[in-house]
């Protein structure tokens, strides 16, 4: 199953924690054996809130890659799983880029 972002939001820019949820929502309806690809195709900038709610909300699946992610995005990717400083335990996830 491909999730291409652009085609569901309708825009190059994905900002906010609803936006990621409603990419968890869609992800949750799917057989847990089914194999996911989150194509961000088209997709030019996410914010940290966004990259932080998908992945910490989606780390329980294994069979979900990622494709067509730029530079700048894969960047806020791993920065959204940085653990800050006044929290000890924050969701760490393998990122696994194509």
């Amino acid at each position: 199953m491909r999730i291409r972002l652009s085609k569901m939001f309708n825009t190059d820019t994905l900002r906010d924690r609803q936006s990621a949820m409603l990419v968890v929502e869609r992800v949750s309806k799917l057989d847990r054996s089914a194999s996911i690809v989150i194509d961000f195709s088209d997709i030019v900038f996410v914010s940290r809130s966004f990259c932080h709610e998908l992945l910490s909300c989606l780390q329980s699946r294994g069979n979900i890659r990622f494709e067509n992610v730029n530079k700048e995005i894969q960047e806020m990717m791993l920065a959204s799983l940085e653990k800050p400083n006044n929290h000890l335990d924050y969701p760490m996830k393998k990122l696994v880029v194509c």
